[in-house]
């Protein structure tokens, strides 16, 4: 049992590490073209909900036998990332634009502001994100407990840790070497605090 345990772990960690790097790097990759034909709003959307299409996805291999029916697990995580992201996004151009009177863009910011904007950015859209998924547990995983408080405080944790992590390393956010090995690690990070509470639940 406790093997079991283990390697259902070591595989939502791979999985979610995969599908939060892959969603952000194909939301990015498809976000460029876009934005030059579509105005500000339609990139956003299309950007965050790509994330949590790919994310969602990915995580629902990991589910599918725990969850009777892991499509909606997935139209979950694409309406939760798509919500909280946009939404995380927003506070944060909103208080940079009140406090400095620019929009901030979080690749030239200094290594602690990036860091503390991240945080927001992640507690907002893992809290959206945990209670969208918490509605499918909810229904089809009911003795899941705290998703959405470990949901929100992972993804903060995740996108704060990673970002110094990356700074400590030398590499530049906005480099590629830089972003690759911010969206592994928050991959990485965001599956790791987010497995404890499905550990013991078959």
């Amino acid at each position: 049992m406790k093997n079991m345990s283990l390697v259902r772990t070591v595989e939502w960690i791979f999985l979610t590490t995969v599908g939060l790097a892959g969603g952000i790097i194909a939301g990015l990759l498809l976000g460029m073209p876009l934005g030059q034909i579509a105005n500000a709003m339609v990139t956003t959307a299309a950007v965050t909900c790509i994330v949590g299409g790919v994310l969602g996805s990915s995580q629902a291999i990991g589910l599918r036998r725990r969850l009777r029916n892991p499509l909606w697990w997935i139209v979950a995580t694409i309406i939760g990332t798509g919500i909280g992201l946009a939404a995380g996004v927003v506070a944060v151009e909103q208080v940079g634009i009140l406090t400095t009177g620019n929009r901030p863009n979080i690749a030239h910011l200094n290594a602690v502001t990036r860091a503390a904007s991240l945080v927001a950015v992640g507690l907002i859209a893992g809290t959206f994100l945990g209670v969208a998924q918490w509605l499918v547990l909810r229904v089809q995983l009911p003795q899941v407990k705290y998703w959405v408080l470990a949901s929100g405080c992972a993804l903060a944790t995740a996108f704060f840790a990673s970002s110094l992590l990356v700074d400590l390393a030398g590499f530049r956010i906005a480099s590629a070497s830089g972003g690759m090995s911010f969206v592994l690690l928050s991959g990485a990070a965001f599956g790791l605090m987010t497995s404890w509470p499905l550990r013991d639940h078959s």
